[in-house]
């Protein structure tokens, strides 16, 4: 099969990131993010589209930051003060390993602990590939598929890719242009995958959603089985595939909790506000506003972008147990940005504070000294 030149490049793009990732350790990362930004900034245009650069900059930057960190989780392994409950998963016990090692694996164990999920069991085949949707949850804000992607004996599975959820009755994207995901893979012929679709609230959620994807495998290597032989390993990719499911009728009913804090703080030098959290139960949301009341040029946004920099929300249940929730994702606005975490809001937290760094731009020696000079804002 023919490899088009655009799938030739996020395959080598890909290995590159497997190599940083075994080379850079934790403190590096910090650096091959803010290296990223910079490198982002001297290619701009002063076209229309500032915005959308902005966007799109922070996206792969934290993508970056993500595969590099593993379970770093941005930079700060994740504490609690309590053990976590040991509950049994059932059929979904195979996503344990992916929520551990997942940005987002805060929302999975609260969803799946909270029994916040709906089993789908669809499963697809083409060729020696397979693709099932084991579970899915959703809100408001976000839907999450939980699947399983397979090969047979003759290739080993490689990913899953050009994925994307539509709206099965009417045939429309049900995204806002924002995707993610991330897989692990317990032997050479498995994955267990998340994709997750960032949603508006302008949008009903669809009745039945339809998932189209491509599966890629590596073609075996003719010959020795050396360093050179593996960098120019050779990719097979299914043909496109679709699988439709029903969602169920219990995530249409509102979850979202809107706090309107309007708490006001100096960082850099620059006044921001943090002007609301949306909370609901597969993310929370937080919009900032640089320098309000005043007219700011789109190089102070860039540089007031570049000071801000939310780390972490804690959430504190009853029970005194701390949850990290990571920094997830984020949008550029008009006025500020808008950052996606993580959400356990199912585990019913008491307290919400988020940590933002303290110094742009300074290099800490430990994580204990960045925690202190953090700034926290409470939430709830």
């Amino acid at each position: 099969m023919e490899t088009s030149p655009e799938e030739k490049a996020l395959l080598a793009d890909a290995y590159q990131v497997e190599l940083e990732k075994q080379q850079l350790n934790p403190a590096d990362t910090a650096f091959a993010i803010q290296r990223g930004l910079a490198i982002a900034r001297a290619r701009r245009t002063t076209s229309g589209v500032q915005i959308k650069w902005l966007t799109a900059v922070l996206i792969t930057a934290m993508a970056a930051g993500w595969f590099l960190l593993g379970p770093y989780r941005g930079g700060f392994a994740p504490q609690t003060t309590a053990v976590e409950p040991i509950q049994d998963w059932g059929v979904l016990e195979p996503f344990r390993d992916l929520a551990a090692k997942d940005v987002d694996g805060e929302t999975l164990v609260s969803a799946i602990n909270n029994g916040y999920f709906q089993l789908v069991d669809r499963t697809v085949k083409s060729g020696i590939y397979q693709f099932t949707v084991n579970a899915v949850m959703a809100d408001e804000n976000r839907l999450i598929v939980l699947y399983t992607a397979k090969t047979d004996d003759s290739q080993e599975i490689y990913s899953v890719v050009n994925t994307k959820m539509t709206n099965a009755l009417t045939g429309k994207l049900i995204d806002n242009g924002n995707s993610g995901g991330l897989h692990t893979s317990n032997d050479n012929h498995t994955i267990y995958g998340r994709s997750t679709i960032e949603l508006t609230q302008k949008q009903p959620l669809p009745e039945q959603v339809m998932i189209n994807l491509q599966i890629s495998s590596v073609v075996p290597n003719q010959g020795t089985d050396s360093d050179a032989v593996k960098k120019e390993r050779k990719y097979q990719f299914s043909k496109k595939m679709n699988i439709t499911f029903n969602l169920d009728s219990k995530f249409s009913v509102p979850h979202t909790e809107v706090l309107e804090l309007n708490k006001l703080f100096t960082v850099g030098g620059y006044e921001v506000l943090l002007s609301e959290v949306v909370l609901s139960p597969l993310v929370t949301r937080a919009r900032f506003i640089y320098e309000p009341e005043k007219e700011i040029d789109y190089e102070t946004r860039l540089l007031i972008s570049d000071a801000v920099n939310p780390i972490k929300i804690v959430s504190s249940t009853k029970d005194g147990k701390q949850t990290e929730l990571s920094l997830v994702g984020g949008n550029g606005t008009e006025d500020g940005m808008i950052y996606s975490f993580s959400s356990n809001l199912l585990d019913d937290p008491q307290s919400l504070v988020m940590k933002l760094r303290g110094e742009p731009g300074k290099v800490y020696d430990d994580l204990q000294e960045a925690e202190r000079n953090m700034i926290k804002l409470k939430i709830k």
